[in-house]
């Protein structure tokens, strides 16, 4: 049932990271062998269910790279996926060449944005504790090591650049305007024109997603910052899913 589009943020939301590995977890993702990521079991089976009921798909800062390398069971691959922070939607793991247009006009006013930030990130790292890259060439990503301070340096940099700087964690991003989840999300309502949005996730980077979804999922770390008086709270992914679908099949009953 297509009319229900459900855009669900990745970490944190959907799966977490090997360091919070809880009975009953399977892995999800892994790097050069390593464990990475991991997703509840239970989850992991309902979201072949969820496919079959709904548009699921996933809008996530991840890179392209970082996004293919989570093992979906065999007959649960969403079919799209927004990737890094709603610059690239990718069809069957392919890149959509349209909405790669509309990204690149929006990127190209703040490609010199882009170059000159992360030079100067570059030339301060040490001094900053940081490590940081372009993602997708669609924006600048930064990750605070120990000794450094995300909000001072985010709040240093957002006063030399156009570029919006959200953080949350150890991670800082420099983002062209336009590429926000709240954006990508209108994107995906003019392609696909749903009768209903569902929206998940837990950071504040999700909000502007949230805000404008017909319902929406928000972790308790931010509920009371989301703008949606159609809002549900969720604790996990096992919480989650099982809330999720359980609209989804009463929406599908009556004939949404």
């Amino acid at each position: 049932m297509k009319n229900i589009l459900i855009a669900c943020d990745l970490d944190n939301t959907l799966i977490h990271s090997y360091k919070q590995k809880r009975d009953g977890d399977m892995c999800i993702e892994w790097i050069n062998g390593k464990e990475q990521s991991y997703i509840n079991k239970e989850t992991y089976e309902q979201i072949e269910e969820l496919k079959m009921l709904a548009r699921y798909t996933p809008l996530t800062t991840r890179s392209i790279e970082q996004y293919l390398r989570i093992n979906w069971k065999p007959g649960a691959e969403p079919e799209y996926a927004v990737t890094t922070n709603g610059a690239i939607l990718l069809s069957n793991n392919e890149r959509v060449s349209s909405w790669d247009e509309t990204s690149y006009k929006f990127m190209d006013e703040y490609r010199k944005d882009l170059d000159d930030i992360l030079a100067m990130l570059e030339s301060q790292k040490e001094d900053l504790h940081i490590r940081c890259r372009k993602v997708d060439e669609m924006y600048v990503f930064a990750y605070c090591e120990d000794g450094g301070s995300v909000e001072g340096i985010a709040d240093t940099f957002s006063e030399k650049t156009r570029l919006r700087v959200e953080y949350f964690g150890r991670k800082i991003y420099f983002l062209p305007p336009q590429f926000n989840k709240g954006a990508a999300l209108t994107r995906l309502k003019e392609k696909f024109v749903p009768e209903f949005v569902i929206a998940a996730g837990d950071s504040e980077i999700d909000i502007p997603m949230l805000e404008i979804a017909d319902l929406a999922y928000c972790k308790e770390s931010i509920f009371d910052k989301v703008s949606n008086k159609n809002k549900k709270s969720f604790t996990n992914e096992t919480d989650l899913i099982n809330s999720i679908l359980g609209d989804v099949r009463q929406f599908s009953e009556v004939g949404l």
